[in-house]
């Protein structure tokens, strides 16, 4: 069920209807106007169209690295499930 849960990001307010706990849409606002504020403090030109974009790009390379390490783990827990099993076959063929 859908709830409404009201943020504030770079001053404004935002009302989010969302699935999601009501902390949690929290966090990820408070996370997204953590990205805002730097992206607009390290560049006082920079509006705040700019400031999203720049911070949506920011997120979104977070995001694809995740992505990355979570092929890279899958992989890792493939061979070493194929060692192990290798190594059980070793162990069985030796008892028996």
């Amino acid at each position: 069920m859908k709830s409404l849960v009201r943020v504030e990001i770079m001053g404004r307010e935002y009302n989010i209807r969302s699935d999601e706990g009501e902390e949690r849409v929290k966090k990820i606002a408070e996370y997204v106007d953590e990205k805002l504020r730097k992206i607009s403090e390290a560049s006082k030109t920079t509006s705040t169209l700019n400031a999203a974009i720049l911070a949506a790009m920011d997120i979104a390379n977070e995001y694809f690295e995740a992505l990355e390490g979570r092929t890279h783990l899958r992989q890792r827990v493939e061979e070493i499930e194929n060692k192990s099993g290798r190594l059980l076959e070793r162990i069985n063929s030796k008892i028996h």
